[in-house]
């Protein structure tokens, strides 16, 4: 059967329990008429930093570029494995490695981007408040650079371990989204809580206040202090990046919301 013909017959098929009420169908014209143009734009956009050396160089655009690293991983490996899962009704090809890589973009790459959102927001504090804190070589490297080295290495290296060699066996249902299960380390209740906590609920939230922090320290300076911040120096890269937390935290707080409520006995129903 063809792709056009198993499209045709996408809403026939029974939506297993752990899937969103939404049709099949309506879910890949969604996730491909939104995916297209976020890789395109994400490629641009990063094309536009790495070949203009001003752009490159500028600290501000670092962190950036590793955020449009890590979302077009997700963009080019965990939406298309999706939009395949809902052509063929399965997981293809209907393999282990599939599925560890799809765990591994999915929560991983998506779960980096998170922690590297929050680092930023605190990361643009120095930047516009206290920029003799990276006015020096050895300044930049200690308080920007040797930072953003230690938490690739970490989401790298945490994110490998516990989906590829921590010890436990992974259970794969081939007729479900992402394999029919997290990784089993998610089973453990220690591991699951403590990664829970440190990679997606702290960060979310820390970017939340961070950025609130912000606009409040802005408005503050703006108006009742006698040395005022370059603000035009800095209104595009503030703009930039409220834009980008904003997104971001409309997703992310509501989620980790909910999984709070979860934690605290709310039925799963």
């Amino acid at each position: 059967m063809d792709n056009n013909q198993s499209l045709n017959n996408i809403d026939n098929i029974s939506v297993a329990s752990t899937e969103i009420s939404l049709s099949r169908h309506v879910r890949f014209w969604i996730l491909l008429l939104f995916d297209i143009p976020s890789i395109a734009c994400a490629f641009f956009v990063l094309f536009c930093i790495l070949i203009d050396r001003k752009l490159r160089s500028s600290i501000k655009n670092h962190a950036l570029v590793i955020i449009l690293l890590l979302g077009i991983g997700v963009q080019l490996i965990d939406a298309p494995f999706y939009l395949n899962f809902i052509v063929h009704s399965s997981v293809v090809p209907s393999n282990p490695w599939t599925c560890l890589l799809w765990g591994f973009v999915n929560i991983g790459m998506y779960d980096g981007g998170v922690i590297f959102m929050a680092w930023t927001a605190f990361e643009r504090h120095i930047i516009v408040f206290h920029e003799h804190c990276i006015s020096t070589r050895k300044r930049r490297i200690i308080i920007h650079y040797f930072p953003m080295l230690f938490l690739i290495l970490y989401i790298f290296i945490y994110y490998i371990y516990v989906i590829y060699y921590f010890p436990c066996e992974n259970t794969y249902d081939y007729t479900l989204p992402f394999c029919g299960a997290l990784p089993c380390c998610d089973y453990d209740p220690i591991m699951s809580m403590s990664d829970w906590i440190v990679n997606v609920a702290s960060p979310t939230f820390l970017e939340a206040l961070l950025s609130l922090a912000f606009i409040f320290r802005v408005l503050w300076q703006k108006h009742h202090s006698h040395l005022p911040i370059q603000w035009r120096k800095h209104r595009k890269m503030a703009i930039q990046l409220m834009s980008l937390y904003s997104l971001n935290m409309a997703i992310n707080v509501p989620l980790s919301t909910i999984n709070i409520a979860y934690f605290c006995g709310l039925s799963y129903d």
